[in-house]
């Protein structure tokens, strides 16, 4: 039984060193990446990273024959800070113009904070009617707000 005393007093201080130590804050930075790393809906970065994304699927997969040539009529439909997710969320609705003369609505979502190091945006997107994949569900329900 006395042997163990020494080492139960080792491990004792050894966990009294440790503790002093006080937790990392995360989040310090959060108000100085959110004012540049998480733009509006009609941001032109935003809409060109949707552009680009869009006409790159096309080529790479789908092969139609058209391509997104511009985005129109953009409008914010709800916005969600850090008090109801680490992660504030902007979703957006707009009218996508096609090659091929449709029209259709395009649903979108920018993350603040979801880039490199967590120090830029994150853009998602839904073109109603050409979700064959259903990734954002029946009619782009996932990102329908």
């Amino acid at each position: 039984m006395t042997s163990l005393r020494p080492m139960i007093a080792s491990v004792l201080a050894a966990m009294l060193v440790a503790a002093p130590v006080a937790p990392a804050q995360a989040g310090l930075l959060d108000p100085l990446f959110q004012k540049t790393s998480f733009p509006e809906c009609d941001d032109a970065s935003v809409l060109g990273k949707i552009v680009e994304r869009f006409n790159w699927a096309e080529d790479a997969t789908w092969q139609r024959g058209f391509y997104l040539e511009n985005i129109e009529l953009t409008r914010e439909r709800l916005v969600q800070s850090t008090h109801v997710s680490p992660i504030p969320r902007r979703y957006c609705r707009a009218h996508a113009r096609l090659t091929d003369g449709t029209h259709p609505t395009l649903l979108y979502l920018i993350e603040g904070g979801q880039g490199l190091a967590g120090n830029h945006y994150n853009v998602e997107f839904c073109l109603q009617g050409f979700d064959r994949w259903n990734e954002y569900d029946g009619s782009c329900r996932v990102l329908n707000y």
